[in-house]
C-alpha cells in the first residue's frame, strides 16, 4: 500500500488516523506540526499527505504553499482536515475532510487518491 504522512498537533487524532490507515495496510508517518511535516515529506516522499489546517509553527495552509513551491513535493496530493465551514479559496488540495469526520469518508478519500498514483 501507500506511505501516508499525517500532520496534526492533536496526538489523539494522530493516533486515530494512524490506526485507521494502518488497518487499510498503509505505512503512516507522523508529524506534530507543519514544519516537521515538511521536513519529513522532503526526506520520505510520501504518496499522500493528510494535514490539519490549524497547527502551531506552520499551519496546513502554509504547508500546502511550501509543497507547491518545492518541485519534489508539488505533485503530492494533500488532504486538509479542518473545522472550518469552508476552505480558503486560495488553497489547492486534493480533498478535504471536516471535523468531526466519519472514518468511512476518510478511507474512501484515501483509497481514491492512492489508487490514482498506481498504474
Amino acid at each position: 500500500m501507500a506511505t501516508i504522512l499525517v500532520a496534526d498537533d492533536d496526538p489523539r487524532l494522530l493516533d486515530a488516523i494512524e490506526a485507521l490507515l494502518a488497518l487499510e495496510g498503509h505505512q503512516v508517518l507522523r508529524a506534530k506540526d507543519g514544519e516537521e511535516a515538511l521536513r519529513c515529506a522532503q526526506s520520505e516522499h510520501p504518496a499522500l499527505v493528510i494535514t490539519d489546517y490549524m497547527m502551531p509553527r506552520m499551519d496546513g495552509g502554509q504547508l500546502i504553499e511550501a509543497f507547491a513551491g518545492d518541485p519534489g513535493l508539488a505533485t503530492v496530493p494533500v488532504v486538509l482536515i479542518t473545522a472550518l465551514p469552508s476552505l480558503p479559496a486560495t488553497l489547492r488540495v486534493a480533498g478535504y475532510v471536516r471535523k468531526p469526520f466519519a472514518p468511512a469518508h476518510m478511507i474512501e478519500l484515501v483509497r481514491r487518491l492512492t489508487s490514482q498514483g498506481q498504474t
